[in-house]
């Protein structure tokens, strides 16, 4: 039946649903113009269970550019997930706020994940611009070529007329020891020079590695330490490779590490924490510790306390052990390290004081530290909230007298709740008049509660446009108003809570108005609470709060029946007042109260409700509404009930049909073209689509189903494509006809074995039809037991074709020289042209199905080359696709669409693979010059020294007591 209620919330009741899907979509979708709505992505932003609900209010507000909601955004720097960190970077950067530039510093040095550290600097430049100059210097020493690139575009900007911003980048220069600065500088010049020279790019010094585990290919070097003697095994290696992007060697390496352990190699390894910019060391090396036992940990800590000074990473970590199981003069040894060190080992011994209640003095007078990074571990101890009074009152008697150093919206707010705790009404006066809404919400609580806040105050307070500032200073009395007319739905909330709370104190008539009023809410939660107001208490029940609850008893939302039928249960003399509702003589006029009503009445199913239910539907009895809900209820009935009453037999409808779902709007999908033609895999006998689609960027399961009903019969899946293994997985894929192609980045016969067989079991399929070696770096890769091991499971009939992928295509010639490998996979572009020249003629000559990929040069090919004219109209997605295809030899390219519109644009290739000979120059020609373009950059930037290797070997030549043993090669990154 139709229910009063609203069947779809507005998006700020969606905000705060259960469910966090709803939730995320109602921040995507909610118009964030009005300013009750950006209260509501605020609220949601910083207080929500649900990161990718963080993240999505976050994006929506930030793209409102208020500064109102700057000190959110600030706040929102410190979440723990990097989805929510990276919009409120990017949200500050709108706002050119330079409230952003200590913590862009903070998160270029100590920011874990590269592209929170990237919008970090973005934002710095946009907010800071020329006083943003040392922080942009400084991330051009990152370990992440992307960072560097960040700060190298914003430094060209400023650098441009700007000659101290160019002084300040040679001086940097000159004092860089690893060469990072250097490159960056050369790259800087030429831009601001308006040239294009094209230097060699530096490599890192080679480095000794125990024989047979050296190998650019680090699933190469995994299958050769699983083989290798672990004593023989340098410890800096396995050091390093914490660091290294292959997780299986990773894995390896922490794994020999704890059987090996050696109080030496867990020294060297600590260091990984002091340098957290590179992905997983600094984990892995946790990981590591959080295994050592109580007889070794203790020993390792003492250690790191006996260096002169320890490193500050390290310190923190023994710092903690020492709290815990250290003596009084390990103790003591590091409450001198929290009073006197440099302001990062005061920081991280005070870390690890934390847990000894005896050094609480020490950590509180930390809070009066002339550093920031100081104060700021010590008032973690706070916001932990101290388990005894004594120990509470301490920490508040701390924060108050440290006031006037508190500097940072969080120092500040802690402050105001000291000052609460302890009562401290000029302090709190003060906090109240602040610029964060926050600290003033939790000073105008304290006040409140007090009683120390004016009626005038309060007045203005409740009128306040920011609901924390409303709700702060919210009573019974004010509440009543709130639940009912507050524009943010979560004060509204806030308040009925408090009206529940507080009814016994209030006016039942005004308890009453506020239920009646709050029943009509488009909030299923004050729908549910203006219910449980309206339970009866006593014997006495208002005749409107009755016919209320009998409509909340049909609400569309569950917890509503469930409040309404809680209420209805507890009335006395239920079935009388029901009765008297429907008495013919006085009836009432409401039909969704009579539904109801008749509802409650039949609900037993018993001998009088069979009865009850035959007369209603006499006819004239009821109206059609009415008489519609009843004989919708006759299908519950048993069978026996139309013996007792054959009258009801007439009144039993038959099953309407199910209601078809309309139809999702969509863009229209390409017919599949008239003669699409499907080209030959080499000599595999398989035949694939011009276009092999990829889930990389996780389009939806239907998009690949449209792409299928396109004409595409070929797609590229790994594990972590969701979407795609979805798509697969359902009949709309049809597996006859279709063409996956998956593959492997571990090495060794049983590794791949391993691999196909998680592969079918993922897939629910019975065969792969082309299996990869992923991102072959080494000809070691494609040793003949691999080769051999392939061919095998191809001979089982798990695999139909198999292959490598590479970008060295020197090595794929030599590799198909030395066998017939039946795919290749390679990189192929008009800005990477080589290929054309020897490897595609060596692929044709034998055979070999060819895949190419990425064929826009990752969307460079897409934008105009340096010096290209204004008018200049860059190349299309589908003609750098069909550039490819064009040449002789390539069966098919992939294709990586990021939303539904990108791959719609790409399937136009299918009618017209290939472009005409006289297309082909002018895209070469562009390719020619983003390649240039490219070589410089990667020359002085992205392959500039300075990534995880070379951190490790300049951390290293900080500890001059260990030789700087044998280090693996760097991966490309």
């Amino acid at each position: 039946m139709d229910r009063s209620s609203p069947a779809t919330p507005p998006a700020l009741v969606r905000l705060l649903d259960e469910d966090a899907e709803v939730r995320r979509d109602a921040a995507l979708t909610l118009d964030p113009r009005p300013l009750p709505a950006r209260f509501a992505l605020r609220q949601a932003m910083l207080g929500d269970e649900d990161a990718e609900v963080r993240a999505a209010a976050a994006q929506k507000l930030g793209e409102m550019r208020s500064r109102r909601f700057a000190f959110a955004f600030v706040e929102a720097l410190d979440d723990v997930m990097p989805s929510v960190r990276d919009r409120a970077y990017r949200a500050l950067a709108r706002l050119e706020s330079r409230d952003v530039l200590p913590y862009a510093g903070r998160a270029i040095r100590k920011e874990p994940v590269w592209w929170v550290r990237r919008s970090a600097v973005r934002a710095a430049a946009a907010a800071g611009g020329k006083d943003a100059l040392s922080l942009l210097v400084e991330a051009l020493a990152d370990p992440f070529w992307r960072v560097r690139h960040a700060a190298v575009q914003a430094l060209v900007v400023l650098g441009e007329d700007d000659f101290e911003v160019r002084e300040a980048v040679s001086q940097a220069a000159a004092k860089d020891p690893t060469g990072t600065v250097v490159s960056a500088a050369h790259y800087l010049g030429a831009a601001w020079a308006g040239v294009a020279d094209t230097p060699v790019a530096s490599a890192s010094p080679p480095v000794f590695l125990a024989e047979g585990l050296a190998d650019e290919d680090p699933a190469v070097v995994t299958a050769r330490l699983e083989k290798a003697d672990p004593s023989l095994v340098p410890a800096a290696a396995l050091v390093a490779w914490l660091g290294d992007p292959h997780a299986p060697l990773r894995a390896l390496a922490r794994r020999r590490l704890r059987e090996r352990n050696d109080p030496d190699a867990l020294l060297l390894a600590l260091r990984w924490i002091d340098e957290p910019r590179v992905p997983h060391a600094a984990a892995e090396v946790r990981a590591v510790l959080d295994r050592l036992g109580s007889g070794e940990d203790l020993p390792l800590a003492r250690r790191v306390l006996a260096a002169d000074p320890p490193s500050p990473g390290a310190l923190a970590w023994a710092a903690e052990v020492l709290a815990v199981r250290g003596n009084a003069e390990d103790l003591e040894r590091v409450r001198g390290l929290a009073k006197s060190g440099a302001p990062g080992l005061r920081a991280a011994a005070v870390t690890g004081l934390l847990r000894d209640q005896r050094s609480l003095p020490v950590v509180l007078a930390a809070l009066d530290d002339p550093d920031e990074e100081v104060r700021a571990a010590a008032l973690a101890g706070w916001e932990r909230r101290p388990g005894s009074p004594r120990m509470l009152a301490a920490w508040a008697e701390a924060l108050v007298a440290s006031a006037p150093r508190a500097v940072s919206v969080r120092e500040r707010r802690a402050v105001a709740e000291a000052a609460a705790l302890l009562g401290d009404a000029p302090l709190l006066a003060r906090a109240a008049e602040g610029a964060d809404p926050a600290t003033r919400a939790v000073a105008l609580a304290a006040r409140a509660a007090g009683d120390d806040l004016p009626p005038a105050e309060r007045a203005r307070a409740l009128a306040d446009e920011d609901p924390w500032i409303r709700a702060a200073v919210l009573d019974a009395d004010a509440a009543l108003a709130a639940a009912v007319s507050d524009p943010d739905p979560w004060i509204r909330r806030q308040a009925m809570i408090l009206v529940l709370r507080a009814r016994e104190a209030v006016a039942p008539d005004d308890v009453r108005a506020c239920a009646l009023a709050s029943a009509l809410a488009a909030d299923p939660f004050l729908r549910a609470r203006a219910a449980d107001l309206l339970a009866p208490e006593d014997e006495s029940l208002h005749p409107e709060a009755f016919r209320t609850l009998l409509r909340l008893s049909q609400d569309r939302a569950p917890m509503v029946r469930a409040a309404a039928a809680s209420a209805l249960e507890a009335v006395v003399g239920l079935e009388d007042r029901l009765l008297a509702l429907l008495d013919p003589s006085k009836p009432e006029p409401d039909e969704a109260v009579r539904t109801s009503a008749y509802t409650w009445l039949l609900r037993d199913g018993d001998d009088r409700a069979l009865a009850r239910l035959a007369l209603a539907l006499a006819p004239g009895a009821e109206g059609a509404l009415v008489k519609a809900h009843l004989e919708a209820l006759t299908l519950v009935l048993p069978d026996e009930a139309f013996s007792k009453q054959p009258s009801l037999v007439q009144h039993r409808p038959a099953s309407p049909p199910a209601a078809a779902e309309p139809a999702r709007k969509r863009a229209p999908v390409p017919a599949r073209p008239e003669g699409v033609t499907l080209r030959p895999l080499g000599t595999t006998g398989l035949f694939v689509s011009p276009l092999v689609v990829s889930g990389a960027h996780g389009l939806v399961a239907s998009s690949f189903a449209d792409a299928r009903d396109a004409g595409v019969n070929a797609f590229f899946w790994e594990p972590r494509y969701h979407e795609l293994t979805r798509f697969l997985r359902s009949r709309r894929a049809g597996r006859e006809g279709l063409v996956l192609v998956a593959g492997t980045y571990h090495s060794g016969p049983d590794a791949l074995r391993a691999d196909v067989e998680r592969t079918l079991a993922r897939l629910r399929i019975d065969w792969i039809d082309v299996f990869l070696l992923f991102w072959v770096r080494s000809p070691d890769r494609l040793a003949d037991d691999d080769y051999d091991a392939l061919a095998r499971l191809r001979d089982e009939g798990k695999l139909r074709a198999f292959g490598f992928s590479t970008h060295d295509r020197a090595m794929a010639v030599s590799a198909l020289q030395k066998h017939p490998w039946p795919v290749v996979m390679t990189r192929h572009s008009a800005a990477h042209p080589g290929a054309e020249a020897l490897f595609l003629p060596e692929a044709v000559a034998r055979g070999t199905g060819v895949l190419t990929f990425t064929a826009t040069s990752y969307g460079r090919l897409l934008r105009p080359a340096p010096g290209d004219a204004p008018e200049t109209k860059p190349p299309s997605a589908p003609d750098c696709y069909r550039y490819s295809l064009t040449q002789p030899g390539v069966s098919a390219t992939l294709t990586a669409p990021r939303s539904h519109r990108e791959l719609l644009e790409n399937l136009t290739v299918l009618a017209r693979p290939t472009l005409p000979e006289e297309a082909l120059p002018a895209l070469r020609a562009h390719g020619e010059r983003i390649r240039a373009e490219t070589r410089r950059f990667d020359a002085l930037v992205r392959r500039a020294p300075g990534g995880p290797r070379d951190r490790l070997r300049a951390l290293l030549e900080e500890d001059t007591t260990r030789p700087d043993d044998a280090l693996p090669p760097e991966p490309k990154m």
